[in-house]
This record gives C-alpha cells, sequence and structure tokens, in this order.
C-alpha cells in the first residue's frame, strides 16, 4: 500500500526519513529512478540514508510498477519517491494508479521559477503537472505532514 507518493528532488533525506517517516511508520521507502538503480554508489548513498528498520527497495521506474502491481511488497506500507513530475507521468502511462501526489521538493535551478517556497517549475514540469490534473490527480505541496497543505492543481493548468 503507498501511504505516500511523493516527488522530492533529493529523494531521500531527513523531511522524508525523520518527517514523513515518523507520521507514517513505513515498512519500506521505494526510489523509482531508472538512473539511481542503475548507479551501485548512488544506490549505497541511499541505503545508508535510512534507519535499520526501514527497508529500502531502489528500482527503475518499471521495475518499481512491477513490485507494486505485482504485489512483491505484500500489506507493507511504502513511501514512494521520484525526482520529479515527468517521472509520476511515466509510472502512470506504465498503469501504477494514484489519486494524490505530494510535491514535496522540487528546488531552484536555473530556469525554473517559483510556485510555493520549496517549489520551482519550468515548461517541462508544468506539462508533466498538467497531463496529471487531467489524469484526476490531486496534486499536494507539503514539505512536512503538519506543514499547510496546499492543493497545486489550479497553479499548474
Amino acid at each position: 500500500m503507498i501511504a505516500l507518493f511523493r516527488i522530492d528532488d533529493r529523494l531521500i533525506h531527513a523531511q522524508v526519513v525523520i518527517g514523513w517517516g515518523r507520521h507514517l511508520k513505513p515498512d519500506r521507502i521505494v526510489i523509482a529512478d531508472d538512473y539511481v538503480a542503475s548507479n551501485e554508489w548512488e544506490k549505497e548513498l541511499f541505503m545508508t540514508a535510512v534507519s535499520p528498520d526501514i527497508k529500502v527497495s531502489i528500482l527503475s521506474l518499471r521495475e518499481a510498477v512491477n513490485h507494486i502491481q505485482g504485489d512483491v511488497f505484500g500489506k507493507e506500507k511504502i513511501i514512494l519517491l521520484v525526482k520529479g513530475p515527468r517521472e509520476v507521468l511515466d509510472l502512470m502511462e506504465m498503469g501504477l494508479e494514484a489519486d494524490e501526489v505530494n510535491v514535496g521538493g522540487l528546488h531552484y535551478v536555473e530556469g525554473k521559477e517559483k510556485v510555493l517556497d520549496n517549489v520551482y517549475l519550468d515548461q517541462s514540469d508544468r506539462a508533466a503537472l498538467r497531463e496529471l490534473v487531467k489524469k484526476g490527480i490531486t496534486l499536494e505541496a507539503r514539505a512536512l505532514p503538519e506543514s499547510e497543505k496546499i492543493i497545486l492543481n489550479s497553479r499548474v493548468v
């Protein structure tokens, strides 16, 4: 069961592990990212960022869909992490279903404009988010569970 489907360009970090982890008490964190899944050094780095009582799976986008749809994780409570809106759209196009996606952190880089303090978007991000809105997905921006929940749907269309 996906307890949190989160876009965060940093993937695993303190907000996820401590903030969301303490709140949701997940059994597993799944990073769905083709690059990280193919890079042993990156995988090791992210695996060490989580306490041993939470399992971590680092999978390609396709593997993540196959594992989740194939019930590989059984009844485990999962935090699913991706780096950006395009990855969410790709997962959905591969058959993953979701009603809500947390936009937790898309930070400033050249060419992106500020939407919220922790959300900066370029035209590619906006296009992917617009497609998600068309699919009926609620995009909620919230860094931590106790933060104000802001619905982004009307801000990206």
